[in-house]
């Protein structure tokens, strides 16, 4: 009874290592043919390269559509182009090489209107969102500030639910003060970027709650998004001599200046 048992199992063995060598043999003539159908299009890849234009164009009316060849014909006009232009850039090149008047940049009249044409530092930074101008500071949460107010002086509820999360925060303005150079002028600062980039904020005043309009062009008083309470939000003012970030009424009438940020950095981990 043993003997029968083990010859049953050692049948099984056998029929599984044949069927295994059976998948193995069959796996290795499909990797073999899969080879040199490889190689064979390398081979062919290769005499392709090897062949001119004109002959790419004969190949391809044989095996090609009347709309593949107008493409491969358009390529090629393509390449040749370039290589005339490469040719003449590089002809230009070894021009000015041996014409010393040619690299004096004020006597090369090309180079001095190229420079003209080019944007200035400011023009390269302002980026445009939605349609609007905001510049780029270069503060390190990457906040981009709009290039100008909003219109009017507006109350704290009226602005927030206007202009939501474009308003900046608190710490947004900390950031504006700590990071760039403040330079005040008749009406307003000059805020310089650490890029070399400006925006300038006036002093537009503020209205009270009776609706009077006071300190015109003395007194700059902005809403911060930040609240405080019911009753009163965070705001940055400054005058020609000192700046301050404190709470306030809601319903001051104060500008309103907005933010872009598109690299979500945590301000409060700047240092």
């Amino acid at each position: 009874m043993k003997r029968e048992k083990l010859l049953t199992v050692l049948l099984i063995v056998s029929v599984v290592l044949s069927v295994f060598s059976t998948m193995v043999s069959i796996f290795m003539m499909r990797r073999n043919k899969m080879q040199d159908e490889l190689l064979q299009a390398m081979e062919v890849l290769v005499y392709t390269n090897k062949l001119s234009e004109d002959a790419m164009i004969e190949k391809a009316i044989v095996i090609h559509s009347a709309d593949s060849l107008e493409t491969i014909s358009q390529n090629l006009e393509t390449q040749r182009a370039d290589s005339l232009q490469a040719q003449a850039l590089q002809a230009d090149a070894q021009k000015q090489a041996n014409n010393p008047a040619e690299k004096h940049p004020k006597t090369n009249r090309h180079a001095a209107e190229t420079k003209k044409d080019e944007p200035s530092l400011h023009d390269q930074l302002v980026k445009f969102v939605a349609g609007e101008s905001y510049v780029d500071l270069g503060l390190p949460s990457g906040t981009l500030w709009k290039a100008e107010n909003e219109e009017g002086l507006m109350d704290f509820n009226t602005a927030k639910k206007k202009f939501k999360k474009r308003m900046p925060a608190i710490s947004q303005w900390e950031e504006l003060l700590k990071y760039c150079k403040w330079s005040w002028t008749d009406n307003g600062y000059e805020v310089i970027g650490p890029n070399g980039a400006m925006i300038f904020i006036p002093a537009a005043g503020y209205r009270n709650v009776s609706g009077q309009i006071g300190k015109v062009g003395i007194f700059g008083n902005y809403w911060s998004s930040t609240i405080k309470n019911k009753e009163e939000a965070w705001r940055f003012g400054f005058e020609s001599d000192k700046i301050s970030m404190a709470t306030h009424s809601r319903r001051y009438g104060r500008s309103v200046r907005l933010v872009y940020r598109p690299i979500l950095a945590p301000l409060d981990d700047i240092e």
